[in-house]
């Protein structure tokens, strides 16, 4: 490691959804869809590796999804964009993994669990035990995002966070909560520059405005509006770049794995 501080992002393929559920405008009858990023974050401190988010899990369209999430999500990956493979882009192998942070427990954010079994696993408090209830319904329409076998591979070191908390210097998780009960956003400082991953407290450029527009059928969207506006108060108190979780335009223009994002 040549620098005390390494951002890259991990391209995990995209998923092809209906527009109108991503940036609800109130048109019913779009029937258009749109690319979403699937992203992970790596970060190589002098303290530890971090890996924000783990994407989705390798069999997601070969039955480890159920049908009605097949259809409503539908996913492309190559065998690059597989979360080992783009991790040793960045020279780290799974089990250099010290600390993977789950930013929420849906299906394009939590898979993958398996190749971490030692590792420090950090969640959300509120949408951990939500969706450790959800997966247990019988009818997979009734479990939202949430996939049983994902809940089942990950680490066994849990620790379910519900305030901003410091990880590194430099590297703070925020309490972004309304898309799920439970959210945690990023924000990394170094060098004089601030970078911010909401994760799906904000999904698109779109969603951010002004003004900021919601998706169709956020946990709670009065919850949700209040991170957005406060991914916003900081950004402008800090002078931060937002890197928006599932907006294919931004995506396009940032370096990917293995070109850092950031170095320090």
């Amino acid at each position: 490691m040549k620098h005390k501080l390494e951002v890259y992002l991990l391209d995990l393929g995209s998923l092809h959804a209906k527009r109108e559920s991503i940036v609800c405008r109130g048109h019913e009858e779009d029937l258009s869809r749109m690319d979403l990023p699937v992203m992970a974050v790596l970060i190589r401190h002098r303290e530890g590796v971090l890996l924000f988010d783990t994407g989705c899990r390798p069999d997601a369209m070969e039955g480890g999804w159920p049908d009605n999430m097949q259809q409503a999500f539908p996913l492309t990956r190559s065998a690059g964009q597989a979360l080992e493979r783009q991790l040793s882009l960045c020279g780290v192998s799974p089990d250099q993994v010290d600390t993977v942070v789950l930013s929420h427990l849906h299906l394009d954010h939590a898979g993958n669990g398996r190749l971490f079994p030692h590792a420090r696993l950090i969640v959300p408090a509120a949408d951990y035990p939500m969706a450790c209830r959800s997966v247990c319904e019988e009818e997979p329409t009734r479990r939202g995002g949430y996939i049983r076998q994902d809940l089942e591979e990950l680490p066994a070191k849990v620790v379910q966070i519900g305030r901003d908390t410091q990880l590194f210097p430099g590297v703070r998780l925020l309490w972004l909560p309304g898309h799920t009960p439970g959210l945690l956003g990023m924000m990394i400082s170094g060098g004089g520059k601030t970078i911010l991953f909401p994760s799906d407290a904000v999904y698109t450029a779109a969603n951010y405005g002004p003004p900021p527009l919601s998706p169709r059928s956020p946990y709670d969207k009065a919850l949700l509006l209040q991170s957005m506006e406060r991914v916003r108060k900081l950004q402008k108190e800090f002078g931060a770049q937002v890197i928006f979780s599932h907006d294919i335009e931004t995506w396009k223009t940032l370096p990917k794995a293995p070109q850092p994002l950031f170095a320090e």
